[in-house]
């Protein structure tokens, strides 16, 4: 009787797991004639559990939250940090497996793996040419890849603890952003080498490392950090730093409030401990990013909201208040101007979400994998410059 009670158990668990962990899945990847992607999620995956991969949302709101797996019937790797579309592949970069996988965009095949041969915690990847790509690492140094052959070309040392975590290539220059607070790294893309290397002044650190560098309509690359203003008031500043001079040019300073401050207000931008995500807006004029709204002026209580700033006037304002986010891990804005968050839920390997806050009030989330970070949408594809 025990045993058939055990055996009904484990039946019943199985049959529990299969249907919570697969509900939103189809049986077979849908084709592009059938049903198209709107956008890729990358999950990060619990840390050592080999459990990062790509979800993939398509128009209709079907979601596939472990495309990879389904498609080549093996875990992607450890710890997905970031996604590029480049010569018709993405590129996901894991930093636990010290690996790039490249993946077909229609069946999400593995058609390449870019290996490390050292060590390595490889970040985000900017193509340079139409062959190459340069992969920022956390472990000193930088890695050029070949895009064709799917090789690692050679690793760029750089000075003691000067890992590089953002970048943006911008004509024939590349800045990252290093997240121990050393500055922005500015490299001709001719010389990439400590030798070579310039720096802006403008320190990133632990807590606004996560946030993007965007470059907008105006040809002016925007990078946010904290600190204190003259008032020593806690800040979140943007940085608007000209490429061609390599110098800051402009800064937008946004003072965090603390209970039983008298400009205190509803929506005011309050201190409180996050790590800063944002994104740009289509047309390069709106950047979209994270910090705290005010929800009650005499408890000094907030939730975690996206904001607005206007890169031609400087105005920043309120977008939404992300009732229901539980830990804001990602943030992407489509070409449509959709406001889309990450929603890790928690640190565990549970599932998370992606969820879509409308500038209308309405708000849609769907099921993707564990820890997402980053999306990618499928009208974002370009073509490098040479």
């Amino acid at each position: 009787m025990m045993k058939k009670f055990l055996f009904l158990w484990l039946f019943l668990a199985v049959l529990f797991a299969a249907c919570t962990d697969d509900d939103d899945n189809v049986g077979e990847i849908p084709t592009p004639e059938v049903n198209k992607v709107q956008m890729i999620v990358v999950n990060e995956g619990l840390f050592g559990t080999g459990t990062a991969d790509i979800s993939v949302v398509y128009e209709d709101g079907t979601t596939i939250w472990n495309a990879f797996e389904r498609a080549n019937g093996v875990p992607m790797g450890d710890v997905a940090q970031s996604i590029t579309y480049f010569n018709g592949k993405y590129f996901v970069v894991l930093n636990g497996s010290a690996k790039i996988e490249v993946v077909e965009p229609e069946t999400f095949k593995s058609v390449g793996t870019i290996l490390y041969t050292q060590k390595g915690s490889p970040r985000f990847m900017v193509p340079i040419n139409d062959t190459e790509a340069i992969v920022t690492d956390l472990q000193g140094q930088l890695v050029r890849v070949n895009t064709s052959d799917y090789s690692v070309v050679e690793y760029i040392p750089l000075a003691t603890n000067w890992g590089i975590e953002k970048i943006v290539k911008i004509g024939n220059k590349l800045f990252g952003a290093n997240p121990a607070g050393k500055g922005i790294a500015v490299f001709d893309v001719n010389n990439i080498s400590e030798e070579g290397k310039r720096i802006i002044r403008v320190l990133v650190k632990d807590n606004t490392k996560t946030s993007k560098m965007h470059l907008d309509k105006n040809n002016k690359l925007w990078v946010l950090t904290t600190g204190t203003n003259t008032q020593k008031e806690n800040c979140v500043f943007w940085n608007c730093i000209d490429p061609n001079t390599e110098e800051v040019v402009d800064v937008v300073e946004i003072p965090l409030l603390k209970k039983g401050n008298p400009n205190l207000e509803i929506d005011t931008p309050m201190s409180g401990g996050l790590y800063y995500r944002s994104d740009i807006s289509g047309d390069k004029s709106t950047i979209y990013f994270s910090m705290n709204a005010c929800t009650d002026v005499k408890n000094g209580t907030y939730q975690l909201a996206v904001f607005e700033l206007n890169v031609d006037t400087k105005d920043t304002k309120l977008y939404r208040k992300t009732t229901g986010v539980t830990q804001m891990y990602g943030m992407g804005v489509s070409p449509e101007g959709e406001v889309y968050v990450c929603d890790a839920i928690d640190y565990t390997a549970q599932r998370g979400y992606l969820r879509h806050f409308q500038e209308n009030g309405s708000e849609t989330a769907v099921k993707v994998g564990v820890y997402p970070r980053m999306i990618w949408f499928t009208g974002n594809e370009t073509v490098p410059v040479k």
